[in-house]
């Protein structure tokens, strides 16, 4: 496996081996450990056991995330940080390289509030971010994430902070007959 990034811990050679457990028969359920499309980038939660590169998880797969926001090859956390703001950092900042709009819009939109707790107002400027830079897919999701934001949670500054950027950023919300809500 090839590293780009090391977020947290010791530095490791660029490309590495990496051990798990997975199923050895069937399966029904979520998706197994191991079964990522190649050529795609994942954040990996690794520990060092007996020597190697262990996942931190056996069986299922919960302990990596897809990242479909591009490379982020020069990018450096702050150490200074909680490693929450590397997260967010790379699902929600454009890396370099080719994106799929698609898989990145659904990244994007993933990361809703739960995804960032304690973390909502970093979260709210880099959708803001996203919301101004980029068109189509991408921004709707940002917008609607904002939209999230001004909707789910109880704290007012959160949701004062969300709608400005939304108001920032020019997105347009509105609920569809179904009830769904529709951003641009």
């Amino acid at each position: 496996m090839r590293v780009e990034n090391v977020l947290k811990g010791a530095p490791i050679p660029q490309t590495i081996e990496v051990y798990y457990f997975t199923f050895a028969g069937g399966f029904d359920g979520p998706r197994p450990l191991g079964f990522w499309r190649v050529g795609y980038r994942r954040i990996l939660w690794l520990r060092r056991d007996s020597g190697v590169l262990r996942t931190a998880c056996d069986g299922w797969d919960g302990c990596t995330d897809g990242v479909w926001s591009g490379a982020h090859p020069d990018y450096r956390p702050d150490p200074q940080k909680p490693l929450g703001y590397a997260l967010v950092d790379f699902h929600l900042t454009r890396g370099k390289g080719p994106v799929n709009k698609i898989a990145f819009a659904t990244e994007v939109f993933g990361q809703e509030p739960v995804g960032f707790p304690g973390l909502e107002e970093y979260a709210i400027e880099k959708l803001k971010h996203l919301a101004l830079t980029e068109e189509d897919e991408i921004k709707s999701s940002a917008c609607e994430s904002l939209w999230i934001y001004t909707v789910d949670l109880v704290k007012a500054n959160i949701k004062q902070d969300a709608a400005h950027a939304m108001d920032a950023a020019y997105c347009q919300c509105s609920k569809k007959a179904d009830g769904n809500v529709e951003c641009k």
